[in-house]
C-alpha cells in the first residue's frame, strides 16, 4: 500500500525528537526513558502501518499524482497541433481543403479542445484533490470514477486538437476513392431496402397471427420506415454529389453522407435483430407449475461444559449437529424466551440433569446429553444456538407442447413463502400471442390465461386459438384443448373449464392471485386434491389434517399467513451459557 510521504515524515521527525530527548537523561532515568520510548516507537510504527498505509489504493494515489504532468502536457499538444494548423498555408493540398476549412470553421475546434482541458482541471481541483486529501480507502471507487471522469475529458480535447487533421485526411481519401465509395454506397443501400422488406413481411405475418399485437406491430414498423427514410435521403445525395464529380462536387457532402449511410444500415440491421427476437417470443409458450413443495425446519443446540477444580481450565463450548424437528416444536423454540433448556451440575459426585423445557421437548431433539463429553468437566449448559429452514420447490413447465417435470430445488424462503398458497397453480404464464415482459406472475388455474376470449353466440361461447376451442354440451359452454395440449387437463384439479369460470377469471381483480370462484384451486382449494398428483404430494403428505380440511372446504387460506414460522428466516438464539460456567 502506498503511504504519504508527509505521514513519513511526521513520524521521523517525532521519532528523533525522541532519540535526542533521551541524549539529556542519564542514569536509571535514562534506562527507564530508554524502555519507554521503545515502546512508544513500536507503537508509532504500528500504527503507522495500520492508518498511513490504508487509505487510497496504490494505484489511485499513482494516477492522481500523475494528473499535474498529464495536464501540462496536454496543454503542450493543443498548442504543438495549433502551430500545425496556423501552417498549413504550406500544405500541398492547401488549395482543395481549404474551402471546407473556411466553411466549416476548423480553427473553432482549438478553443473547444481548451475548453475540455480546462473541464478536466476543474474536475482536478474540485472533486480528485479532495478525495486525495481524505485519503479514505471507502472513496477509492469513487475516487476511480473521477478519475474516469477526468480521462473523458482529457479524451474529447485530444480529438478536437486532431479534428483538422483527421478532418483533411478523410477529405483526401474521399476525393481519390469517390468511385468505391459511391459504390458501397450503393450496395449498402440495396441492402438496407432487402433487410427492411424482409421484416416489414414478416411484421405483416405477426400482424395476420395476433390481431390484438397489431398496433404494437405499425409502431415497429414507423421506426423501420423512419430508418429507410433516413438511409433515401443519404443515397439520393451520394447520388447528386456523385454525378457532379467532373465538376462542383462537395466531398465533404458527398463523404459525411456516405458514413451515415454506412451507420443507418448497421442501426437497420440491429434493429431487426431485436424486433425479429421480439417477434420469436409471440411464438413461444410456457407455463410453469408448482407441483410440489416442502420445508424443514433445523435446529442446533449449544453447549458448554467445564468442572470447578484449580487447574480446571476455561472449559469448553461446543454444538451440536442440527437436528430436523416439526413445525409445531420449530415455532416452540422460535418463541422461547429461557437462556437455556437444561442444566447438568455435580454435587457430592452425583450429576443432576435439570430441564428448563418439558421432556417431551427434549426428547423431540433426540440427543445425547453427554456426547463428545471432555474428560474431567461435571457442569454443562444447554441452550438453544440458532433454528432456521430448508425451503423447496418442484415445478412442471409446459414449453410450447413439451412437458417437463421437474426435480427438488432450493429456494429462499421469502420465495416459499410467497408462494405456499399456490400449489397446483400456475406460477408463471406467457401464452403465444404476448411477449416476455406480458408474461403473467400472479397464481391462477393452470392454462386459464390460454383460453381464447369467446364470442358469444346464442348465449353460447364460440371461437378458437392455437390452444384449443369453446364448445357446448346440455346448453353449457366449456374449453376443450386439441389434443397436444390436454396435458393442461391433467394438470388441474378439475376436468375442464366452463364459461362461468372464465368469466369471473376474466373480471377479477388484475395483479392478485386467482383461486377461482369458490377459492377451490391452490394449496387450501376444495379441488386441488381430486387431483392425484396434488394428493399424492410430498406436502400432502405431510400436512394431512391441511389436505382433509381443504378437500372438506373448511381450510382457512388466511391462516397459516399468519403463522409465525412465515418469513421466521433463519434466527440465531445468541443466548449462549448462562453464565454459569467457566
Amino acid at each position: 500500500m502506498y503511504c504519504k510521504s508527509v505521514r513519513i515524515n511526521k513520524l521521523l521527525a517525532f521519532a528523533c525528537a525522541a532519540s535526542f530527548n533521551k541524549k539529556l537523561l542519564k542514569g536509571d532515568g535514562l534506562n527507564r526513558v530508554n524502555r519507554s520510548l521503545s515502546g512508544l516507537f513500536y507503537v508509532l510504527i504500528s500504527s503507522f502501518f495500520l492508518t498511513a498505509c490504508s487509505g487510497l489504493s496504490d494505484g489511485v494515489v499513482q494516477s492522481i499524482e500523475n494528473i499535474p504532468d498529464q495536464l501540462v502536457r496536454h496543454n503542450d499538444f493543443i498548442v504543438a497541433k495549433k502551430t500545425e494548423f496556423d501552417q498549413l498555408g504550406s500544405h500541398q493540398e492547401w488549395l482543395f481543403f481549404k474551402p471546407y476549412l473556411e466553411k466549416e470553421g476548423w480553427e473553432e475546434n482549438f478553443a473547444k479542445s481548451k475548453e475540455f482541458l480546462a473541464a478536466a482541471d476543474t474536475l482536478y481541483q474540485s472533486k480528485i484533490i479532495p478525495i486525495m486529501d481524505r485519503d479514505d480507502p471507502n472513496e477509492d471507487t469513487a475516487a476511480r470514477i473521477q478519475l474516469r471522469l477526468f480521462e473523458i475529458e482529457l479524451e474529447k480535447s485530444r480529438q478536437a486538437a486532431l479534428y483538422p487533421e483527421q478532418r483533411i485526411a478523410f477529405l483526401i481519401n474521399v476525393r481519390d476513392t469517390a468511385s468505391v465509395i459511391h459504390e458501397k454506397a450503393q450496395r449498402e443501400f440495396d441492402q438496407l431496402i432487402a433487410l427492411a422488406k424482409k421484416l416489414t413481411k414478416r411484421a405483416n405475418n405477426v400482424s395476420s397471427d395476433y390481431a390484438h399485437k397489431k398496433d404494437d406491430v405499425t409502431e415497429k414498423l414507423n421506426v423501420l420506415n423512419s430508418l429507410l427514410e433516413k438511409a433515401s435521403a443519404s443515397s439520393k445525395q451520394i447520388n447528386y454529389q456523385f454525378s457532379k464529380l467532373s465538376a462542383d462536387i462537395d466531398y465533404a457532402s458527398f463523404g459525411d453522407e456516405a458514413v451515415a449511410l454506412s451507420k443507418t444500415l448497421a442501426d437497420t440491421t440491429d434493429y431487426q435483430n431485436k424486433i425479429n427476437e421480439k417477434f420469436d417470443e409471440l411464438y413461444k409458450s410456457y407455463t410453469k407449475i408448482l407441483a410440489d413443495q416442502r420445508i424443514e425446519y433445523f435446529v442446533v443446540i449449544g453447549r458448554a461444559s467445564w468442572c470447578e477444580g484449580e487447574y480446571c481450565g476455561d472449559g469448553t463450548t461446543g454444538y451440536y449437529p442440527a437436528v430436523m424437528i416439526d413445525e409445531k416444536l420449530f415455532e416452540y423454540f422460535d418463541s422461547l424466551q429461557t437462556d437455556t433448556i437444561a442444566n447438568l451440575s455435580s454435587s457430592w459426585g452425583r450429576q443432576n440433569f435439570k430441564l428448563n423445557v418439558p421432556k417431551a421437548v427434549w426428547d423431540a431433539l433426540r440427543i445425547d446429553k453427554k456426547w463428545n463429553w471432555p474428560r474431567g468437566d461435571d457442569y454443562a449448559e444447554y441452550w438453544i444456538e440458532k433454528i432456521y429452514t430448508n425451503t423447496f420447490h418442484r415445478y412442471v413447465e409446459v414449453v410450447n407442447e413439451q412437458m417437463t417435470e421437474g426435480e427438488w430445488i432450493a429456494v429462499k424462503e421469502d420465495d416459499f413463502w410467497s408462494q405456499f398458497d399456490n400449489l397446483g397453480m400456475a406460477i408463471l404464464t406467457k401464452p403465444y400471442g404476448y411477449y416476455e415482459e406480458d408474461a403473467l406472475k400472479d397464481a391462477q388455474p393452470v392454462g386459464m390465461a390460454t383460453i381464447a376470449k369467446p364470442l358469444m353466440t346464442n348465449g353460447l361461447a364460440t371461437g378458437s386459438n392455437q390452444y384449443g376451442e369453446w364448445r357446448n354440451e346440455n346448453g353449457r359452454s366449456f374449453w376443450h384443448y386439441y389434443g397436444m395440449y390436454s396435458f393442461f387437463n391433467a394438470l388441474t384439479g378439475r376436468p375442464r373449464y366452463y364459461y362461468d369460470d372464465y368469466n369471473s377469471y376474466r373480471s377479477h381483480r388484475r395483479g392478485s392471485p386467482y383461486y377461482g370462484r369458490a377459492n377451490e384451486y391452490g394449496t387450501w382449494g376444495s379441488s386441488t386434491y381430486d387431483n392425484g398428483r396434488y394428493r399424492d404430494s410430498d406436502f400432502a403428505r405431510r400436512n394431512p389434517a391441511d389436505i382433509q380440511a381443504a378437500r372438506s372446504g373448511k381450510s382457512q387460506r388466511s391462516s397459516r399467513a399468519q403463522s409465525s414460522i412465515r418469513g421466521a428466516g433463519e434466527s440465531s438464539r445468541s443466548r449462549g451459557p448462562a453464565g454459569g460456567g467457566k
